[in-house]
C-alpha cells in the first residue's frame, strides 16, 4: 500500500484564459486568506489503495461550508471539464480536458498532484465535457462524454466506455476502450451533462439550453455495436435565477438524488415522496452551496454520497469540497 500526503487547506483564487462559453457573472471572487495566529494543519495520511472497502453510502441532510483543497498541478490539465471519484478509491479523482486535447483522462488526488495518465489510443475526443462512472459487462466502467455540438450540427455523439483502472502513482498507459454512438430524436444538442443510475445502468444526457435543458437516456442494453436514439424522459425544471446553461450533474451513488452544476449555481434534484425515480427531474430543486469559480463545468459526488467536489477549467485550479454539516 502506497501512502499520499494530502497539503493543509487553504483558499485559492486562479486566473484562467477565456472560452467562446464562458459566462460574464461568474468570476471568481477575490479572497482574503489570514495566516497569522492560526494554528498550524497537520498533514493528513490518504491511502491509495483498493484492498479495503469504502465507506458506507449516505446523504447529507444539510451541508457544510465549502473548502478550497490544491490546486492542479499538472500543467496538462487545463480545462477541467468533467470529474468524478473512484468508488473503489476514495480520495482518487478522474477528469479530462474539454475540446482540443488528444483522448486522455487523468487520476488527481486531493493534493492536486497527478497520479496517473491513461490514453484512449485510437479514440477521439472532438468535445469531451463530462464524465461518469457506474455499471457494465466487466464490473465498473467510466463513462466519457463527447457530447459538446456549439454549434449544434454534429452527427458524432458519442459516450466512450472504458473499465474502471486500478490507479496507481505513475500510470502512463492505454486503456481498451468501446463506442457508444448515439443520435437526438429531435435534431443535434449541445450538452455538456453525463449522469448514470448506478443502480440499474441508466446513462443520461442533459443539454445546455438558454431556454430548457432537456433529458435523454439511452436505451438498455448499451450497445456498443450500434448507434441509438436517445428518448426525451423530461425537461429539467430549473429556477429563474443565475445561469441556465447546464454544465455537469452527477446521480447520487446510493439514492435518489441528482446534482445540476450550471456556472453560477448547484441544485440538488430529489423525487416526491412515492414517485418514480425520473420525477426528480421535474421537482423544484433546492441550492447548495458551490464556490464560484472562474469556469465551474465540473461536479461529483464524493463515492460514499456524503458531499460533492467540483473543480474550474483553467490552469492550476483548485478542487473545492463540500461535506455533510456535522
Amino acid at each position: 500500500m502506497r501512502l499520499l500526503r494530502a497539503l493543509p487547506l487553504a483558499l485559492i483564487a486562479c486566473a484562467s484564459s477565456p472560452s467562446v462559453d464562458r459566462p460574464v457573472d461568474a468570476a471568481a471572487p477575490e479572497v482574503d486568506v489570514v495566516l497569522e495566529d492560526a494554528p498550524a494543519t497537520p498533514d493528513v495520511d490518504v491511502a491509495l489503495r483498493d484492498d479495503a472497502p469504502p465507506a458506507a453510502c449516505a446523504s447529507c441532510e444539510t451541508y457544510g461550508d465549502t473548502v478550497t483543497l490544491s490546486p492542479v498541478s499538472s500543467p496538462a490539465i487545463t480545462e477541467a471539464s468533467g470529474i468524478v471519484e473512484s468508488p473503489t478509491q476514495p480520495g482518487v479523482y478522474f477528469v479530462h480536458n474539454d475540446s482540443g486535447d488528444t483522448a486522455r483522462v487523468f487520476a488527481v488526488d486531493a493534493n492536486g498532484d497527478l497520479l496517473a495518465t491513461y490514453r484512449l489510443d485510437g479514440a477521439t475526443a472532438v468535445d469531451w465535457e463530462d464524465l461518469t462512472v457506474g455499471p457494465c459487462p466487466t464490473g465498473e466502467c467510466l463513462y466519457l462524454g463527447d457530447i459538446g455540438d456549439n454549434a449544434m450540427n454534429r452527427a458524432d455523439h458519442a459516450v466512450l466506455r472504458v473499465a474502471l483502472p486500478t490507479v496507481a502513482r505513475g500510470d502512463d498507459r492505454a486503456l481498451a476502450w468501446e463506442r457508444l454512438d448515439f443520435a437526438y430524436p429531435d435534431g443535434p444538442h449541445n450538452a455538456e451533462a453525463l449522469a448514470m443510475r448506478r443502480d440499474t445502468g441508466d446513462l443520461y444526457v442533459s443539454t445546455k439550453a438558454d431556454a430548457e435543458a432537456g433529458v435523454y437516456r439511452f436505451p438498455l442494453p448499451l450497445d456498443p455495436a450500434s448507434r441509438v436514439t436517445l428518448t426525451r424522459v423530461a425537461t429539467l425544471a430549473l429556477p429563474n435565477e443565475g445561469s441556465p446553461l447546464v454544465t455537469a450533474a452527477d446521480l447520487h451513488p446510493c439514492e435518489a438524488r441528482l446534482l445540476v452544476r450550471t456556472y453560477t449555481r448547484l441544485w440538488e434534484f430529489t423525487p416526491p415522496a412515492g414517485a418514480p425515480f425520473e420525477a426528480m427531474f421535474t421537482a423544484v430543486p433546492r441550492r447548495l452551496p458551490v464556490f464560484s469559480e472562474i469556469q465551474g463545468e465540473s461536479v461529483a459526488w464524493h463515492a460514499d454520497g456524503r458531499g460533492y467536489v467540483t473543480v474550474s477549467e483553467g490552469r492550476s485550479q483548485a478542487l473545492h469540497d463540500t461535506r455533510c454539516a456535522p
